[in-house]
């Protein structure tokens, strides 16, 4: 049997500790928390004592952990303007690397990634959560069938609370309000719709419009989002996305195609995760397959990912959420924004 993928965290806080962690916990055999970084002293106590971490292996500063642990691959959860940085910093250091949302903030970070990761030969994924659900695994069982798609729609709606504001007391509503940090309503929360949906319609987005706007909240960066993508095949798709509107409904996307449509609830595990659309039956709830305990409670994805990464890691097989994917996404958040300026349908390169 191989020996678990020793594993150091970049990042310590809310994201790791409410869910990669159970992650982590789910994959004794595969995974080993063995180092950690954070510049919260209560984050490294609460992360290092859970996974039995010692405290010369705990790391005020990251580049210190890369340095002196002993460690396989890192994942990356901080803020998101920091990502290219640590990102590259970690290629540098030769580790397989497994980043949070969104990979950078701007293409341009994004270029110096991939060039990073290509110039240090080392494996890098960014966490795609959504796609693993019970309820788009099994909807992505059912494209074929379906056949090809001309319309795609997905929501992600919710409030904030009245004093969101880059002075929050709470880390992580202060700085997803704030420009500096990389915050904002389409890179923040849009971003899981737009690869959601995307994951669907089973091609490329080539063209966008759209509106990222700062409509209710005093802060410097968007708390809505309306696109309209035009995809290489000709299919339409909507994604709307805000901070400022209470939600009824509050994740979920749709495709529609030659033979059928689909709809998926995000965070929906069993009941009414996935519905289908057949002119013979007409809306029909779909069952789901039988997961083990720890994917059952599993609403977010988490689970499924980094299980189907770190098996791909330890296997050196393509990884579940390749570098191209990401980088789309943040093709299309770029040019949403470029189309909110310009009042103009943006076009996306691609490869």
């Amino acid at each position: 049997m191989k020996k678990p993928i020793r594993l150091g965290l970049i990042g310590c806080g809310g994201i790791v500790q409410n869910t990669h962690a159970r992650a982590y916990r789910s994959l004794p055999d595969t995974v080993e928390v063995t180092a950690l970084a954070d510049i919260v002293p209560e984050n490294l106590q609460k992360i290092g004592e859970l996974f039995d971490v010692p405290t010369e292996n705990r790391y005020a500063d990251y580049r210190e952990m890369l340095e002196h642990a002993t460690i396989d691959a890192v994942t990356v959860a901080t803020p998101h303007s920091f990502h290219a940085e640590q990102v590259i910093e970690a290629a540098g250091a030769g580790v397989a690397i497994i980043s949070e949302k969104p990979m950078a903030t701007t293409l341009e970070e994004a270029d110096k990634i991939m060039e990073a990761v290509r110039r240090n030969s080392v494996r890098y994924t960014v966490v795609h959560n959504y796609i693993f659900t019970a309820g788009m695994r099994a909807a992505m069982t059912e494209l074929d069938a379906l056949g090809e798609s001309h319309f795609g729609r997905s929501v992600g709606m919710g409030l904030k609370p009245t004093d969101f504001s880059a002075d929050h007391p709470t880390p992580a509503f202060a700085w997803r309000a704030s420009r500096a940090k990389g915050g904002g309503c389409i890179i923040d929360t849009s971003y899981h719709e737009i690869y959601s949906v995307c994951t669907l319609m089973r091609s490329p987005v080539r063209y966008v419009e759209g509106r990222v706007q700062t409509l209710r909240f005093d802060i410097d960066v968007d708390d809505i989002a309306m696109l309209l993508c035009e995809h290489e095949n000709g299919a339409v798709t909507t994604v709307s996305g805000a901070w400022c509107v209470p939600a009824t409904d509050f994740g979920w996307c749709e495709m529609h195609a030659e033979n059928g449509s689909l709809r998926v609830r995000h965070r929906q595990n069993v009941k009414d995760a996935l519905r289908r659309f057949t002119r013979a039956d007409g809306w029909k709830e779909l069952d789901l397959p039988t997961f083990d305990e720890a994917e059952q409670n599993d609403a977010s994805g988490h689970v499924r990912y980094f299980t189907e990464t770190f098996n791909a890691l330890a296997a050196d097989t393509a990884l579940p959420v390749p570098a191209e994917k990401a980088y789309h996404n943040l093709a299309i958040i770029e040019a949403a924004r470029k189309a909110t300026t310009e009042r103009r349908a943006i076009e996306i390169q691609l490869p």
